[in-house]
């Protein structure tokens, strides 16, 4: 089977939170305006992940209590993939959503002061990003070199 992320087509990560799963709103009551650190799937893609890499925060779900599905935040990643070892429960709603994680990644993401909004995209002509023909796939998905370049001029400058 054909691998469908390659470095060289590489433009970010995209990183997936389910407020349905992960308390989205209860992290955001807390004042952070950063993430540091990201649940990810074991297996290839995982370990083309490296630091310095772009970073998208993608909300998904149904847009409950405000939470808007669509792009809410970006960055790099700051180091590699490691096995997840803590047992903090974190912003989990439940202990197997937690119990699921295997490895994390940690980050440097900046949330965004406004998301850009999934309808936003799609009257731009961006509705090509694998999370959206596959929402429910694992993470780490990803966005090509070509679909960031359509995506910029909705994003805020990338963090250094």
């Amino acid at each position: 089977m054909a691998r469908t992320v390659e470095r060289d087509r590489l433009g970010a990560w995209l990183l997936k939170a389910n407020p349905a799963v992960w308390d989205l709103r209860a992290f955001l009551n807390t004042g952070e305006r950063r993430l540091t650190s990201w649940a990810v799937r074991p297996g290839y893609r995982s370990a083309l992940m490296r630091p310095g890499d772009k970073v998208l925060f993608w909300v998904s779900g149904d847009g409950r209590d405000g939470l808007v599905r669509g792009l809410w935040g970006l960055g790099r990643l700051t180091a590699p993939v490691v096995p997840w070892a803590e047992d903090e429960h974190g912003y989990w709603h439940e202990a197997a959503g937690r119990a699921g994680v295997r490895a994390r990644v940690e980050l440097d993401v900046a949330l965004l002061d406004e998301p850009v909004e999934h309808t936003e995209l799609r009257m731009v002509g961006v509705d090509d990003l694998e999370v959206q023909r596959q929402p429910f796939a694992a993470n780490p998905s990803w966005v090509s070199r070509e679909q960031l370049d359509r995506l910029s001029p909705l994003l805020p400058p990338w963090p250094s």
